[in-house]
């Protein structure tokens, strides 16, 4: 065979096998990614502390488990926190009912387990969410944002650690909400807030900001209504408040200054409600819908887009949850009711998924 001939076959085979192993480098399959693992873990660990969950990419299915559980998030440059309470009976498979529980000012998270939420969560099934407010400790004496509002038309913003230094709580609890979305199979049209005093206030204002994500709200015994107010539908709402209230006078008024702060003016209870039914666009007619004892509910249902306003008196309650904790002596704040307790509340809730 002719040398040049032999060098020309060659370059001709080694050109072939170079391309034949490019191609099959090429067609072998990239390494699968490996799957993002929630860093999630149940409150009852090792030593029997509550280990601070942070706030990681969900891996869909959900994998989180019934438990109780502490989660963080980062909201405007903050480390905010929040528990989950996940009842027994809680199906990753079924879209479940979740209720957000904020506590009073000077409170802390704990407050929903004082009161008794998360015995009701276990036996109605709905996932609890119990929010932080902010303060000069992380976890006791804390405040919330609630907004300016109106009295006898001056208007009115009592300073706390909160208002002081303008914390968004309103785009927190937003934030929380999507991040529980994430972790849990939830119901989007079944979010419904409660909470006592400045809670109140708080469930207030979801209601007016937040109506695109929030169902309906209870409200206990807040001193006022936020001023400005214009939810994008109307909320159903249940307020509730006891006739021998120190702290936030039932017929409005100064306050007897029981918490340790100075005496200040407030709203009416019955000037709250009467707000709602304008927002709500409701009909003068009205019902007994609830009495026992020294507690009466009456329901104002005709309202715009099937809403509903409910005005619950009870009388004798303090500054109290229903059913709830006595947290300082009734000398102070006035006693607890069992009268009714949330038991009502969640029959109010069951009634108003958005719609």
């Amino acid at each position: 065979m002719n040398k040049k001939l032999f060098i020309l076959l060659l370059i001709i085979v080694a050109v072939l096998l170079i391309s034949g192993c490019v191609k099959k480098e090429r067609e072998k399959p990239s390494e699968p990614a490996p799957a993002t693992v929630p860093a999630s873990t149940p409150s009852n660990g090792e030593n029997g502390q509550t280990p601070s969950v942070s706030t990681p990419t969900p891996t869909l299915p959900f994998t989180l488990d019934p438990g109780d559980y502490d989660f963080s998030l980062i909201h405007d440059g903050l480390e905010r926190i929040y528990k989950v309470h996940v009842p027994p009976n809680y199906d990753k498979n079924t879209k479940t009912a979740v209720v957000i529980y904020i506590h009073g000012g000077g409170g802390s998270s704990a407050g929903s387990k004082n009161d008794g939420l998360y015995t009701y969560s276990d036996k109605y099934g709905f996932i609890l969410l119990s929010p932080a407010g902010t303060g000069v400790s992380k976890d006791r004496l804390l405040v919330w944002n609630y907004g300016p509002y109106l009295i006898n038309g001056s208007i009115q913003n009592r300073p706390n650690y909160a208002t002081e230094h303008n914390i968004d709580d309103i785009g927190f609890l937003s934030k929380m909400i999507d991040n529980v979305k994430n972790k849990f199979s939830i119901d989007e049209n079944s979010i419904y807030a409660t909470g006592l005093s400045q809670g109140g206030m708080m469930s207030y204002r979801l209601a007016c900001e937040l109506s695109d994500k929030i169902a309906a709200i209870a409200p206990v015994a807040p001193p006022a209504a936020p001023m400005n107010c214009n939810p994008s539908r109307p909320v159903p709402i249940m307020h509730i408040h006891g006739t021998a209230d120190p702290c936030a006078p039932f017929n409005g008024g100064m306050s007897g200054g029981c918490l340790g702060t100075e005496k200040e003016l407030f709203q009416s209870a019955q000037e709250m409600v009467n707000r709602w039914l304008s927002i709500d666009n409701c009909l003068s007619e009205s019902s007994i819908l609830y009495q026992k004892g020294n507690a009466a509910c009456i329901s104002y249902n005709k309202c715009g887009g099937s809403s509903e306003v409910e005005f619950c008196t009870v009388e004798g309650m303090g500054h109290t949850y229903p059913s709830g904790w006595q947290y300082l002596p009734a000398n102070r704040i006035g006693p607890v009711s069992h009268d009714i307790s949330f038991d009502q509340i969640w029959e109010f809730f069951k009634k108003h998924p958005m719609k």
